[in-house]
């Protein structure tokens, strides 16, 4: 019996640990294209960005978010589309590499 029980308690903090854990949070940064945001060399600058993002997308590529170094997949992509290239901060249920965003504002900085 308590061998038992010792291997559900390894199992169910096992499943705990590689459980995704969802969150709700606020995030500051600036919507990007996954090509361009995955690339160690930037192919843009700020002052082109806007350009460069809404062109990449309308190419196919993903609408990110890049906050500092990390970059997050938008799960609702039509939400965020006409601020491609933009500063914002946005807030949504956040699941380690990916966000659903609710709501979205450009911050003019």
């Amino acid at each position: 019996m308590k061998k038992c029980l010792f291997f559900i308690a390894i199992i169910f903090s096992l499943s705990n640990a590689f459980a995704k854990t969802t969150s709700s949070g606020q995030l500051k940064g600036y919507i990007d294209d996954s090509m361009c945001a995955s690339s160690k060399t930037p192919y843009c600058t700020p002052a082109t960005r806007v350009n460069c993002a809404q062109k990449c997308i309308k190419s196919g590529s993903k609408a990110v978010l890049v906050v500092g170094k990390k970059v997050y997949k938008i799960s609702n992509q039509n939400f965020v589309l006409k601020f491609a290239g933009k500063n914002v901060t946005v807030e949504g249920k956040i699941t380690s590499d990916s966000i659903e965003v609710t709501k979205i504002n450009e911050d003019k900085a």
